[in-house]
């Protein structure tokens, strides 16, 4: 409507949604992605990927370190923590955060994932991870700025929170339940095949 306003005609406007490649996310393997990283295989696995010298992505990575994982080894101290993406903020290392960088199996890395994080509060646009968490059919915890630009209902494609202490108790709640993280992937894997 803006551009027609300001003089565009509206045939030669077109919309091109986001997309995801749902084949490559839902057909892939996590086999080795813990022993990779000693990562033991009962130790609950936290994904968060993207560039993350993009300040919204360094601060969530801050988050994640100060805010998050102090409360969630209250209860799961053996919980690690994987940041993929492009230059991860060393002065945030953690023992329980494996920051490979870049890494070009981006896919396998999401499947091993027990829970899809998105502690995003400052940026614009949609976060493309969500959608690549949503194909993997990965539960999702996201703060409500993370979310921005997605159709979602909270609840039924990810658990929503602002806080730290919203953002816990929804990790926790997926993490006691493999019925709850079931029931978000397959709605989340619903959700994203009509971005196919």
């Amino acid at each position: 409507t803006r551009m027609v306003s300001a003089g565009t005609r509206a045939e030669k406007i077109t919309v091109v949604p986001h997309g995801v490649d749902i084949e490559r996310f839902r057909s892939a393997s996590s086999e080795g992605i813990r022993v990779r990283y000693g990562i033991p295989d009962d130790a609950p696995l936290l994904m968060f990927h993207g560039t993350l010298h993009y300040w919204p992505n360094t601060e969530a990575v801050r988050f994640i370190v100060e805010s998050l994982l102090p409360k969630l080894h209250e209860s799961h101290p053996e919980l690690r923590v994987l940041l993929a993406g492009q230059n991860p903020p060393q002065y945030y290392a953690h023992p329980a955060v494996i920051a490979p960088g870049s890494v070009d199996d981006l896919e396998a890395h999401i499947a091993a994932a027990d829970v899809c994080v998105c502690p995003i509060f400052a940026g614009g646009g949609t976060r493309m991870k969500l959608l690549e968490y949503m194909a993997a059919g990965k539960p999702i915890v996201s703060t409500t700025k993370g979310a921005e630009g997605i159709a979602y209902t909270a609840g039924e494609q990810m658990l929503v929170g602002d806080t730290a202490d919203d953002m816990v108790a929804h990790i926790r709640d997926v993490l006691a339940s493999s019925e709850l993280a079931s029931r978000l992937g397959r709605s989340a894997a619903r959700f994203a095949s009509a971005y196919d």
